[in-house]
């Protein structure tokens, strides 16, 4: 504690003003001078301990939060969505956000992510990725506990996969936008590796083999989970299909993490014999996050989005992608 007081910037500010306030003292000759130039070094000194107290409280939660938005090419303001996770944090961290630059100097500029190119250029968008990775790290170093960090995503679902393979490790947690409300309110936090864990069975999906799977080094998996369905017919066969049996809006907590399962274990068992995966989608922006945390950048997947009639590639291939940091 001392040491954070000594370190403080009014502690700081103190030290710089003693000398030439002494000097000051002296030359006026008057006593009174000489108390208050003790007075302005002392006062500045309760400032610095007042300041590492409340500093020692911020501290005291086991997790500092940390909002982000991430905005793929899409025209939303992402300032509004950063304001709506702001306020989300009012009752347990008043003033976060000028607490977040007293003491991280972490600003609002900081915590925006904006990506206005096209989404289709892999190289650039993988540079986008890996700047963004750097930068996570960066706030994450720039404070003295464990980050949770706090995502809002906008743009399309593939490169929401991408902004996934970002996020290694659990400590993260997604919202989704409310139109009712016009805000984001809390989908999911991610406290842990269970959305990784195997299934015996399937309970969110029903899968379907649409052609030889099993003999076959490149195959389509088909995601259905959500009320505009993925057509079939422009996809690449052989096709697993897994089509959602709850209907296309999920609702609990635990439902996003075991779809995820379901949808990352047919992934995981099918590249350890089909080295080329195309992936195609209809689901919720949480799920895809999810799943890039999941797979991460290591296996061969393509990545495509619904476009002009047909499935471009967003990323030819994941594994491309890597990150050295």
């Amino acid at each position: 504690m001392i040491e954070n007081i000594l370190s403080n910037r009014f502690a700081t500010t103190a030290s710089l003003l003693a000398v030439p306030v002494a000097f000051v003292a002296d030359y006026i000759g008057v006593p009174i001078a000489y108390a208050i130039a003790a007075g302005i070094v002392a006062v500045l000194f309760v400032l610095a301990y007042i300041d590492e107290k409340r500093k020692q409280k911020l501290y005291s939660q086991p997790n500092v939060p940390i909002p982000i938005v991430f905005n793929i090419s899409n025209p939303a303001d992402s300032r509004s969505a950063l304001a709506s996770l702001f306020e989300n944090f009012q009752g347990s961290y008043p003033h976060h956000q000028e607490n977040l630059k007293k003491y991280f100097n972490i600003t609002p500029d900081d915590l925006i992510f904006e990506y206005s190119g096209d989404i289709f250029d892999e190289d650039r968008f993988v540079d986008f990725l890996k700047i963004s990775k750097h930068d996570i790290k960066r706030l994450e170093a720039k404070t003295p506990k464990n980050v949770q960090f706090h995502m809002v995503y906008i743009g399309p679902i593939a490169n929401a996969i991408l902004v996934g393979t970002i996020f290694g490790t659990e400590g993260v947690t997604l919202y989704q936008y409310n139109k009712s409300t016009d805000s984001y309110a809390i989908a999911l936090e991610i406290d842990s590796r269970k959305f990784k864990e195997p299934i015996d069975a399937f309970e969110i999906f029903k899968r379907e083999d649409i052609g030889q799977v099993e003999e076959s080094e490149h195959v389509t998996i088909a995601i259905d989970l959500a009320s505009h369905k993925v057509a079939l017919n422009k996809l690449q066969k052989p096709i697993i299909h897994l089509e959602s049996r709850v209907g296309a809006t999920l609702h609990k907590p635990e439902e996003f993490i075991r779809a995820n399962q379901e949808i990352y274990s047919v992934i995981n068992t099918l590249q350890q014999h089909s080295p080329h995966i195309t992936l195609a989608y209809s689901m919720p922006t949480t799920i895809a996050i999810l799943l890039g945390m999941s797979v991460q950048s290591y296996w061969d997947i393509m990545l495509t989005q619904f476009n002009d009639g047909e499935y471009k590639p967003v990323m030819s291939r994941l594994n491309k992608i890597k990150y050295y940091f």
